[in-house]
């Protein structure tokens, strides 16, 4: 494998790496407003 190989999937890596940290945020983002809606149908429902 030549350096050049080496460099592309490095960046290929990095690149993946920050997709997979924006998922992650975007699902706790998700994660929270699910739960502050949870929190407020359990309160309209008791």
């Amino acid at each position: 494998m030549d350096q050049q190989k080496i460099e592309e999937m490095t960046k290929l890596l990095l690149k993946l790496e920050q997709e997979i940290k924006e998922t992650k945020e975007s699902l706790h983002s998700i994660n929270k407003s699910i739960d502050k809606y949870d929190k407020y149908a359990f309160l309209n429902v008791s």
